[in-house]
């Protein structure tokens, strides 16, 4: 069993973002007390919309923090255009979606800064080795899944969750889930955590930090 050992942040419903880089905070810089509103700023926080994590990595990094991004997702596209890349990667629902509760020009400023910085950026499917090196060097690691599954149920809910430990038969996650209970240190399946995080677009996105 290998795990590190962080601090706990619920959810209050939507902020469940703001709660995994929360505790990654918590647990690297303890003396610095963030509170929502801040966290709020470090991530871009908008009521009503998604919270996309560029401006986050941005703000660890200037922090002093080393952050390492995987995602199969082509940000110099995303950066160059936002919404042709995305309306050559979504169905018309997906898009329509994304034009709505996103400001694209903004994050595509964000990820062009992101990049422009020379930080670590991988245009790729994360997998389960990835995270357990991370994890065995001292990284926390933020994945995007479906929260659902995590939760027992069907259908998809859009969530983050914040891997802090692993053995042969598990994974050991912080799952602020606001809709059906705060889950600190909870044990989940390999497989279980795979259908999760497929399931949210099939990225397979992986945000590593550690101080």
């Amino acid at each position: 069993m290998k795990q590190i050992s962080v601090p706990f942040m619920n959810n209050p419903n939507t902020r469940c973002t703001l709660a995994c880089f929360g505790m990654g905070l918590a647990h690297f810089s303890p003396e610095k007390k963030y509170s929502m509103q801040d966290l709020e700023e470090f991530c871009g926080y908008k009521e009503g919309h998604g919270t996309w994590k560029a401006v986050a990595m941005l703000n660890l990094a200037k922090l002093g923090y080393h952050v390492h991004w995987i995602e199969q997702f082509d940000y110099d596209k995303f950066a160059a255009d936002p919404k042709a890349y995305l309306r050559s990667i979504l169905d018309d629902e997906a898009y329509e979606n994304q034009i709505a509760n996103t400001d694209l020009e903004l994050e595509a400023r964000r990820m062009q800064e992101y990049i422009e910085k020379g930080l670590p950026l991988e245009n790729r499917q994360a997998t389960n080795e990835d995270i357990k090196h991370f994890i065995d060097d001292g990284w926390l690691v933020h994945l995007e899944v479906n929260a659902r599954p995590l939760a027992g149920k069907t259908g998809y809910d859009g969530h983050s969750i914040l891997v802090t430990g692993y053995n042969d038969d598990e994974v050991i996650i912080q799952n602020p889930d606001g809709d059906s209970g705060n889950k600190p240190n909870q044990h989940v399946s390999w497989d279980l955590l795979d259908q999760a995080w497929k399931e949210f677009g099939g990225s397979y996105t992986l945000h590593a930090f550690k101080k």
